[in-house]
């Protein structure tokens, strides 16, 4: 535990003796930080893809080339552009090309087909896309509901020819795009306008764009840095999809920490530590599901020895807490947030507490209420919502859809959805999603709570539990399970091992084990399609079986 403490300890040491270049306001735009440390720093490498490295040097020149190529497709100020793209440094030149010249970047899940993917492209209003040949065909296959995209880029020389049968299309290769002079466009863009339309996964209906300013992913980044104590020896390790505004919480603090962000394709439990071994990483990012995965890996003798003094995330479990930081050596650092109000509650650098989101220190009031808005006692359950203290922090509400934002914003508080609790320290503890929480007979149940001791046994490698309709009226608790390979664990044991963990009401009437669960590309769990299937005929029914459990 020594070498644990030492890698936090000097860290935090090195912070109080570094000063992080500070923006004036008005200069809080994304271009104007790429240009200044550019000038400041020209050779330092600020990304790595793999074996690809960039400088700010570099960063600034190609964002520009992109810039230009953009606006000789008259591609200008307000105009909005989809980016369909995996983990690779053309999103980076594009979003911040786009950004250079006043237009808004859109991110795209990759995932996405149909519908859904016609219904964000359009709906966000794109002139033009960015697309990479493996989600052609997902495009071309709504390309005549995509009216109002005049031009489509494409990664691979391969896809062009696929573009002739897209009615109204211009079509040119990302090289032609950056084939332009590498000379600053030559834009005013104001700290207040739009970066980043980001769309929500949709649990509840169709997804809503986020809106989200220059000033916001400043604030965003910086805060990052202060909270995480970020310096100019870091490296910073991510494989959360460039789509996900979570990634961008590599991305941003690197520039503005003169630090350095590797970037993978995509999370790899059986590749991760190798990688940060290899490229020295003291930080890596987190969602609560990949440190479950990771500690259901076999045990390595290597497990300790990595160069992570830190992982920041959110939904670390609570009881794998303490294990997870022994194992490998490393420390959490948990915080809450969405992408309306990024980062709001961070447990504190050298006061973190297990199983806590932390506690607002940045730069958010956040409290804990009824469903009047009305503030709930300390140890109480209620709807988290928040409100930013400074003028520009956080979104300005949802694209194109005002009720939405006036629902989000209610009483001038961000109503985030989910419920939480305080404790008399301040520190914050999540509950569950307001709309996932399940009601059985009476009794309140948190999906939360139910997961994390199912996730406790060691057979278990990942589980999701949801409500169904019963009979009777309110939620039946079902689970849906995925072994570790080679174990065995029948419905009956899974009960017993929950009773003495679970209040009576919470465990599980339904259980079904399965080879995997349904995922976003972002790890996380589409809860909403376990909900939809309902009772399904691979359901083991606890009380048909006859089971009674103890109370």
């Amino acid at each position: 535990m020594g070498q644990w403490n030492d890698k936090f300890e000097r860290a935090a040491r090195r912070w109080s003796e570094w000063t992080m270049h500070d923006y004036a306001q008005t200069d809080r735009v994304i271009g104007k930080i790429i240009e200044d440390k550019a000038r400041r720093h020209p050779h330092h490498e600020v990304f790595r893809f793999r074996d690809e490295t960039i400088t700010f040097e570099a960063l600034n020149a190609l964002s520009n080339r992109a810039a230009n190529g953009f606006r000789t497709l008259s591609v200008g100020a307000g105009d909005k552009v989809a980016l369909m793209l995996s983990n690779r440094v053309e999103f980076l030149l594009a979003w911040f090309g786009l950004n250079k010249i006043g237009a808004v970047c859109v991110p795209i899940n990759v995932a996405l087909k149909g519908d859904g993917l016609a219904y964000q492209i359009d709906h966000a209003d794109c002139v033009a896309l960015v697309v990479e040949q493996a989600h052609a065909d997902a495009v071309g296959a709504v390309a005549d509901r995509l009216p109002q995209v005049r031009h489509t880029i494409v990664l691979d020389a391969r896809t062009l020819p696929l573009l002739t049968s897209w009615p109204g299309r211009e079509a040119l290769h990302f090289d032609e795009l950056m084939s332009r002079p590498e000379t600053a466009p030559g834009v005013t863009v104001d700290f207040r306008d739009l970066s980043t339309i980001s769309y929500t996964s949709g649990t509840t209906g169709r997804s809503k764009g986020v809106l989200i300013s220059h000033h916001y992913w400043y604030e965003i980044w910086s805060q990052a840095v202060m909270y995480a104590r970020y310096t100019d020896e870091d490296v910073l390790y991510t494989g959360l999809p460039f789509f996900h505004t979570s990634a961008h919480g590599t991305t941003g603090p690197a520039m503005l920490a003169g630090a350095q962000a590797v970037f993978v394709e995509r999370f790899s439990a059986s590749r991760m530590l190798d990688d940060c071994r290899r490229w020295n990483c003291t930080s890596a990012k987190f969602i609560g599901g990949m440190l479950s995965i990771l500690m259901k890996q076999a045990p390595s003798p290597l497990d300790a020895d990595n160069p992570l003094r830190l992982m920041v995330g959110a939904a670390a479990p609570p009881h794998l807490w303490h294990a997870f930081e022994a194992r490998f050596n490393t420390r959490l650092l948990e915080l809450y947030g969405m992408t309306e109000c990024s980062s709001c509650l961070v447990n504190p650098y050298e006061d973190r507490r297990a199983g806590a989101c932390g506690k607002a220190i940045t730069g958010y009031d956040v409290r804990v209420v009824d469903d009047y808005d009305n503030e709930v006692p300390r140890g109480q359950t209620g709807e988290l919502i928040v409100r930013p203290q400074r003028p520009f922090l956080g979104t300005s509400g949802y694209y194109k859809n005002p009720e939405a934002t006036l629902e989000l914003v209610r009483n001038l508080w961000i109503h985030t959805g989910d419920l939480a609790k305080q404790d008399d320290d301040g520190y914050f503890y999540f509950v569950d999603r307001k709309k996932q929480a399940l009601r059985r007979r009476g009794e309140n149940i948190s999906s939360f709570e139910v997961e994390a001791v199912i996730g406790s046994h060691p057979a278990v490698l990942e589980s999701c539990v949801v409500g169904v309709p019963s009979e009777l009226g309110e939620d039946e608790v079902k689970a849906v399970i995925v072994l570790k390979s080679g174990q065995q664990l029948s419905e009956v044991e899974l009960i017993r091992w929950c009773e003495p963990r679970l209040a009576y009401f919470a465990i599980p009437r339904y259980v079904a084990f399965r080879e995997s669960l349904p995922k976003t590309p972002s790890e996380r769990v589409e809860k909403y399609r376990l909900r939809a299937e309902g009772v399904t005929s691979d359901c083991w029914d606890r009380e048909s079986a006859g089971i009674v459990v103890q109370r």
